[in-house]
């Protein structure tokens, strides 16, 4: 699967808005389109076959009002069911052409959580199915596997994601589901750092918004140093459960306007409640970390998000109006943070000391 993952990523990294190994995704703003590529490990070439290796991913949030069929697609010579119930368990009817599959993994699910996240992953390459419960900041998950129909390879065809992802082009979709996308691999996508399209970046020529901004740019570092952009990626990100995004209001981060980041955008921190209890002037600290439901609240208000991430080489601090972001590293490399990076259990202290504590879930 590794070799579909690094495709897709590929077709990112020229522009697509297919990034991080996502095909297809709720709600996005373009048609579905698959990878060409016909050495693509699980893409087949043309649209009949289509995907016959990959996975779905879903959030939903709990406790469902009215457990039953979450996402529900009919089409000719298709039908895609997924049905949730708490007690009972977690269910998939795949059927393309002559192939039926059933999936079933059986109850009681955990019910405490306030997101639970479903993976159901098929592959005619091995000619298996895989499907998984999992709470996203808990341990333990449950999953279970079983043979696709002898003889049968099960696939999703562009056409049949395109109408997946679109609500009301022959697809149902339950109240309480969150989001979903269709990946070449078998795993969530790793989470990216990205900050909003409108986010105000200093250039030497003035303010721009990031979603302008094209590799060769010059953008200002927070110690007023001129450097160019080495790359550039617009993506579009699922922005509800665990991958929504943190709202840092004005005036408490940037003094004239709202900055939206990816929950693990590491951002500048400055002050004397820092110098005071980290012995340093500046710390970095995912945005998550700082989420007190007044001054930095998670925004779940829509269900993806046009994001831009900015890269400029050796990680660096990239200035705002008024705030600081932590570059991003496109090629892989490991990124050693500038600044002291805090941990989720430094930053408690932090906002009491600023009386920010008491407003929401540090995550």
């Amino acid at each position: 699967m590794g070799t579909a993952a690094e495709g897709a990523r590929g077709l990112a990294g020229r522009g697509l808005l297919r990034p991080g190994g996502w095909l297809a995704l709720s709600d996005q703003s373009g048609p579905v389109q698959l990878p060409p590529e016909a050495g693509a490990q699980g893409l087949a070439q043309g649209l009949t076959q289509g995907l016959t290796q990959g996975a779905l991913i879903c959030e939903l949030a709990l406790p469902l009002p009215e457990p039953g069929v979450v996402l529900d697609l009919r089409r000719e010579n298709l039908a895609f069911s997924v049905f949730y119930d708490q007690g009972a368990g977690v269910r998939v009817i795949f059927r393309a052409g002559p192939a039926l599959l059933r999936a079933s993994l059986p109850g009681p699910l955990p019910a405490a959580a306030r997101v639970a996240r479903l993976t159901f992953a098929w592959s005619a390459v091995r000619g298996d199915w895989s499907l998984r419960h999992e709470c996203p900041g808990q341990p333990g998950a449950l999953e279970i596997t079983g043979p696709q129909p002898e003889g049968r390879a099960l696939a999703l065809s562009q056409a049949d994601l395109d109408a997946m992802c679109r609500a009301g082009a022959g697809s149902l979709r339950h109240p309480g589901l969150l989001w979903f996308g269709v990946t070449a691999g078998d795993a969530l996508p790793a989470h990216a750092p990205w900050l909003g399209q409108r986010t105000a970046i200093a250039t030497p020529t003035g303010f721009r918004p990031a979603g302008v901004l094209a590799p060769g740019d010059m953008v200002m570092t927070a110690e007023g140093r001129a450097v160019a952009l080495a790359s550039v990626r617009r993506l579009e990100l699922p922005s509800r459960g665990h991958h929504a995004p943190v709202l840092l209001r004005a005036p408490y981060f940037s003094p004239r306007r709202d900055v939206l980041v990816s929950a693990d955008q590491p951002v500048l921190l400055r002050g004397g409640e820092v110098e005071y209890l980290f012995d340093t002037e500046e710390v970095l600290v995912a945005a998550r970390h700082i989420a007190d439901g007044r001054a930095a609240l998670f925004d779940a208000r829509r269900p993806v998000s046009h994001t831009v991430s900015l890269d400029i080489g050796a990680p660096d601090l990239i200035a705002g109006d008024g705030i600081a972001f932590l570059s991003a590293r496109h090629d892989g490399a490991p990124v050693s943070p500038p600044r002291q990076m805090l941990h989720s259990y430094e930053a408690v202290p932090l906002l009491l000391l600023l009386g920010r504590a008491g407003g929401g879930q540090l995550r």
